[in-house]
């Protein structure tokens, strides 16, 4: 799903590219993607992790090569002698290499952990994108929520203006009491000042979708509304949890683990490497009548192979902790690992249930908003005849806002809910959930 994002952060969609701050679902995600520091700094890290798991290869090699190389001219005067002329130079060269023959596996385990480092790296750019992904996908149908709230509280506001006209005409004709005028007054009050603090959430809402886009800011325009309840069948496959990232990554974080025991473990064994040697070094001196010449300074060669074995018994005891310590920190991923199972598990479980749940519920709400609206209406006509009380029109309108909102609510948490179970199933957010 990420490649896929990144993919589509370099196809600007059509909206997109006419308007910057028209995004679409899929241009959300594609922009968190690409724009995000925090992504660019896992890149980075695996850039790191790379070049560490190069030099853990060539750090099992030495390589020196040293050259020194001096000389001196003077003047010397003896005493009540006549004086000359001195002259003196050095040269050398030495170049050492050593190829490790065993080390009681210590380098390949370095190597080991070394690369799997560099996969943890990699992973954590993975679990860095999913990551924003979700934060992502809960933005943009939080605004959304809001959205869809403050159009159902100004359609109930409407209709309690209509009300409120109906009671005011009443009044004027001495058919209804002043006291009813002002309690649905103040019913509109109260609703105009919660349409004020819905959008006053919408504006937050907007504001830390940007945040996460790294937008310049301004009004942006959500283009897509929450799709209608998906037919497909919920599908809670606990198997596709072993695909997961986060378990791959307690897997590398395992292998390492078991790196370090064998590290550990090494310590208690001989070492045996081969070391080669050549070097060439020369010095000459030249005095008055005896200049000093090129022959002089013709080098002595050497050159020497040999076997270096190290061992340190006195260390064992230090050694055995050492291993202890290892092997428990193993464990303790191993534990982590199985946490992190079952917790994903349940996550996904939850999740499966949630969709299944507010599926069902979505018809029922739908059904509810639509009697309440023409409950609404039909008490509103009574109201105006004279068949209907005063609080059978205040509790109409009360069972319509109810209604409508809860309608509206439901939308938001069943699209939430579907990208949630899509996300921990692995596939991609903006496809029904049956699609492989």
């Amino acid at each position: 799903m990420i490649g896929v994002l990144l993919a589509s952060a370099l196809a600007v969609s059509p909206a997109l590219a006419a308007d910057p701050q028209a995004l679409s679902l899929a241009d959300a995600l594609a922009l968190v993607v690409a724009r995000n520091p925090d992504l660019a700094s896992a890149k980075l890290g695996q850039t790191i992790a790379a070049i560490d798991a190069r030099r853990a290869r060539l750090d099992r090699f030495t390589a020196e090569l040293a050259v020194t190389g001096g000389g001196d001219l003077g003047v010397t005067k003896p005493w009540k002698q006549d004086g000359y002329t001195g002259a003196d130079a050095n040269w050398g060269g030495t170049a050492t290499v050593g190829v490790p023959i065993w080390a009681g596996g210590a380098y390949r385990a370095a190597i080991d952990s070394a690369d799997a480092a560099n996969d943890i790296a990699a992973l954590d750019q993975t679990i860095s994108a999913r990551s924003l992904v979700r934060a992502t996908y809960t933005a943009y149908w939080n605004i959304k929520g809001y959205e869809l709230q403050i159009a159902a509280a100004q359609e109930g506001l409407d209709l309690t203006q209509q009300s409120l006209d109906v009671i005011v005409a009443k009044a004027n004709a001495g058919l209804a009491a002043g006291i009813d005028v002002n309690r649905s007054k103040v019913d509109l009050y109260s609703q105009q000042e919660a349409l004020v603090e819905d959008k006053a959430a919408l504006a937050e809402a907007d504001e830390e979708l940007i945040r996460l886009l790294h937008l310049d800011g301004g009004p942006i325009t959500l283009t897509d509304d929450p799709p209608a309840p998906s037919a497909d069948p919920v599908r809670a496959d606990e198997a596709t949890i072993a695909a997961r990232p986060e378990l791959k990554r307690q897997a590398l974080e395992a292998r390492e683990a078991d790196d370090a025991v064998r590290t550990a473990q090494s310590a208690a064994l001989p070492q045996i490497g081969l070391t080669g040697t050549a070097s060439a070094a020369a010095s000459g001196t030249g005095v008055t009548g005896t200049p000093l010449t090129a022959d002089s300074l013709g080098p002595d060669l050497t050159a020497s192979v040999g076997l270096q074995l190290t061992w340190n018994p006195f260390n064992l005891w230090k050694v055995r902790d050492a291993v202890a310590e290892a092997r428990l920190r193993a464990e303790q991923v191993d534990r982590g690992t199985d946490s992190e199972k079952a917790q994903l598990a349940a996550d996904l479980r939850q999740a499966a249930t949630n969709v299944a749940q507010l599926r069902e519920r979505a018809p029922l709400v739908d059904a509810q908003v639509a009697l309440a609206r023409d409950n609404l209406q039909i008490v509103q006509g009574l109201y105006g005849q004279g068949s209907a009380a005063i609080l059978d029109l205040f509790n109409a309108q009360a069972a319509f806002r109810s209604a409508r909102t809860q309608g509206a609510s439901l939308r938001v948490q069943l699209a939430t809910a579907e990208c949630d179970l899509r996300w921990l199933l692995g596939t991609d957010v903006i496809q029904p959930a049956g699609t492989p």
